[in-house]
């Protein structure tokens, strides 16, 4: 593959990536409804290793591509405060309407609200301490955003960093990041306390919440992401193609269902056949190859994941709640019970994305007419050109 210039790529979309957005953010919806109660005993306790296993690959997926796309679309010049801006008008006004929601519908369900343990959520700095009853807030799939608040706060300066390792030796750079990402599950039983351990988990609480949960550990997924896109934008990526990286990544998925309920069951053997991916596609759209992941379906739907991401629990949940808390089903029933409630998320999704994200970052994320550049600055455009992480 040929150097890729700066100008030469200023017009390459990757509309695959935008489709495996869907993808990731199904995988997590998947979890969720597996481990709600909605399936009898039996069934969910079959299910609960591929559960947990495809919310994980979906998480880190988005971790990753946060990384990688926004190196894609960096450009030179521009400002951080802008970058930030943007960033901040792409997470939070659909989370605060989430939020309130959430709130809302547990006071409608007479759970019990401490507003001063919530309060964190709503600004995404709910993770960075190892309490429970913080971290697992009224809208959990929160605790990602506030891993993505410090991916983007912390991105002009990574990117600068990054920059400065030599073309030749990224591809050193990226194993020596996994190795680390597949080391931390060591680490943590090593240093942390195991007990008590989480139901049905072989690890802690603070194990699990120093692997998963907390933005600097999280952050090495990020920076993965902005090395693999380097590697492909320098022109130092191998022959791997979709097809294989895929094999690859099943791989690795197969290994982490396996340690699955170990703390190395997270996100230990998937980080690096996720980065893989994710580059392998970019490629393919780069050289206009076909992808399963590009039709028009999974383009819309890949750009409703944000919004979706963030109101999947809650459908789920209160959903459950609101046809018999403790109702259970076998799985055909269950199935069809999951399947509206998958609907209902996506029409809620649709209405959040036209009328609280789109209008947001119209009216707050366009860049300010003659910006003051800052000297040396690489920050990305408006997000319109690549596919945007969802959390």
């Amino acid at each position: 593959m040929t150097h890729s210039t700066h100008s030469s790529r200023e017009a390459v979309r990757l509309p695959s990536l935008t489709g495996m957005r869907f993808v990731a953010a199904f995988l997590v919806f998947v979890c969720h409804a597996c481990v709600l109660g909605f399936f009898h005993q039996e069934t969910a306790a079959s299910l609960q290793t591929f559960a947990f296993a495809s919310g994980w690959l979906g998480v880190e997926f988005f971790f990753v591509l946060s990384g990688f796309v926004l190196t894609w679309s960096a450009r030179e010049g521009q400002s951080r405060t802008g970058f930030w801006r943007r960033r901040l008008v792409k997470v939070y006004p659909v989370h605060v309407v989430t939020w309130l929601a959430a709130l809302g519908l547990a006071v409608w369900a007479g759970q019990a609200v401490d507003l001063p343990k919530l309060l964190p959520s709503l600004f995404l700095v709910h993770t960075w301490l190892p309490q429970m009853d913080v971290v697992i807030t009224i809208n959990v799939v929160t605790w990602s955003l506030a891993c993505d608040l410090l991916f983007y706060l912390a991105f002009p300066f990574l990117h600068a960093l990054v920059r400065r390792i030599p073309v030749r030796r990224l591809w050193w750079a990226a194993g020596a990041v996994a190795a680390v990402i597949a080391l931390l599950p060591a680490v943590a039983l090593l240093v942390l306390p195991g007990t008590p351990q989480l139901p049905g988990q072989d690890m802690s609480f603070v194990q699990n919440w120093f692997l998963v949960s907390f933005p600097p550990i999280r952050a090495l997924d990020f920076v993965l992401g902005i090395i693999m896109a380097r590697i492909v934008l320098t022109g130092r990526w191998i022959p791997l193609g979709v097809g294989r990286a895929l094999l690859v990544l099943a791989a690795g998925f197969a290994l982490q269902a396996y340690l699955w309920p170990s703390v190395y069951g997270l996100t230990a053997t998937i980080a690096l056949p996720l980065a893989l991916l994710i580059a392998a596609v970019a490629v393919a759209d780069e050289r206009g190859a076909p992808t399963p992941f590009r039709s028009r379906t999974l383009q819309w739907l890949g750009g409703i994941s944000y919004a979706s991401y963030l109101t999947h629990f809650l459908v789920l949940q209160f959903g459950h709640i609101a046809i018999g808390a403790g109702r259970t089903w076998d799985a055909p029933a269950a199935l069809g019970v999951i399947t509206v409630l998958f609907g209902i998320t996506t029409v809620v999704a649709w209405a959040l994305n036209r009328l609280v994200e789109e209008p947001a970052m119209r009216a707050w994320a366009r860049p300010r007419p003659h910006p003051r550049p800052v000297t040396g600055a690489l920050q990305p455009d408006p997000p319109s050109p690549s596919p945007e992480p969802a959390s």
